[in-house]
């Protein structure tokens, strides 16, 4: 996956800072919004930015 890649334009939300934000704690959509934005805007990335979220929190909490 391209972590440089950007999720949410609105924010200029990437992948990186969506698993940084799991990385550092975060295990819902809605705390990540509060961390970096993303989906906070316009509405258009949530699907992307929600898929993520559960993919990086689950490959932390499974190693």
């Amino acid at each position: 996956m391209n972590l440089e890649k950007t999720v949410c334009y609105c924010m200029s939300v990437t992948n990186g800072m969506i698993k940084d934000a799991v990385d550092s704690g975060a295990n819902t959509l809605e705390e990540v919004q509060s961390i970096t934005g993303a989906g906070t805007v316009c509405g258009s990335c949530l699907e992307d930015v929600k898929r993520l979220v559960e993919q990086f929190v689950s490959e932390r909490d499974n190693g």
